[in-house]
């Protein structure tokens, strides 16, 4: 009997801590943003996305953006490969912490992320909402909140877009949103002429997306849409034809976005610390655009 009480008391005890040592862990590494949308300028911004869970490559990927010391950090979705495994956001709480403890650390939504309990249990989002837009180096920057292929922006977040759009048509401008609207595949790009019309309308230097487990760059109306989507998740090959791709590597990789004068340059390096692209673009696309 007393070895039955003792099993049960160890039993309960584990209960505990198996309870406890989760929610400590996700009180610690909890991703915190203290956000205001006026603008700050930065040296240095940082650009990627797709880690899921690829753990040990995600980490070094994380470690070398460390080192590179941003003081922000735009994240282009899927954070995790369940959105409803708390145990998957808390492994990349704990990873991405060296990052964003310190700066400014800004998430898209990606498709893994279709269940919203967890992240928004786990990140702190401007203004509580997944779509949203803030100035920073002179730039105008718009998260959009764009995970299913199949379906069209919802009108309240075009409405949304375009009115925003129109607010900040001065100023130099990238948007974020999780699925390309150019790629090679080896998933189709998303496909929807009014929001590409939209963008040609402004001066929308840069797209950001991911999804496509690659890094690819295409250029079309003097926009460059980047694919930054090798954090660490598994790399796809080139299945598609993409008539506006100017280079396109399957590799780990991540984004840095500087500005020196009216000039924007975004630089790309692999895991390995290797710059694999280099484009500038100048503060409104209607200029000469240099493309090394």
């Amino acid at each position: 009997m007393k070895v039955f009480k003792n099993i049960k008391k160890f039993l309960g005890l584990a209960a505990v801590y198996v309870t406890i040592i989760p929610v400590v862990l996700y009180l610690i590494f909890k991703h915190r943003l203290k956000f205001t949308p006026e603008n700050k300028d930065f040296k240095k911004i940082i650009i990627y996305g797709d880690v899921r869970s690829s753990y040990k490559i995600h980490n070094k990927i994380a470690c070398l953006i460390a080192e590179e010391k941003p003081e922000m950090v735009l994240f282009t979705g899927d954070v995790a490969s369940n959105s409803h495994n708390f145990i998957h956001f808390l492994h990349q709480g704990i990873i991405e912490y060296k990052i964003w403890k310190n700066i400014e650390y800004y998430p898209t939504r990606g498709n893994h992320e279709d269940d919203l309990f967890f992240y928004k249990l786990f990140y702190d989002l401007p203004y509580g909402k997944t779509y949203y837009s803030f100035d920073r180096n002179d730039m105008h920057f718009i998260v959009l909140d764009i995970i299913d292929g199949s379906k069209p922006i919802d009108d309240t977040q075009f409405n949304w877009l375009k009115n925003d759009l129109e607010l900040n048509k001065n100023k130099p401008i990238s948007i974020s949103m999780h699925l390309p609207l150019f790629t090679s595949g080896h998933y189709p790009p998303y496909k929807n002429q009014d929001l590409t019309a939209l963008i040609d309308k402004y001066n929308v230097l840069f797209v950001f997306s991911a999804h496509v487990h690659c890094y690819e760059r295409s250029l079309c109306n003097g926009v460059q849409y980047v694919v930054t989507a090798g954090g660490g998740a598994p790399l796809y090959p080139a299945t598609l034809d993409n008539p506006h791709k100017v280079i396109r590597e399957q590799k780990h990789h991540y984004c840095i976005l500087t500005k020196e004068e009216n000039i924007f340059t975004l630089t790309v390096k692999d895991i390995n610390g290797r710059i694999i692209d280099t484009v500038s673009q100048p503060f409104f696309k209607n200029n000469n655009i240099k493309v090394k």
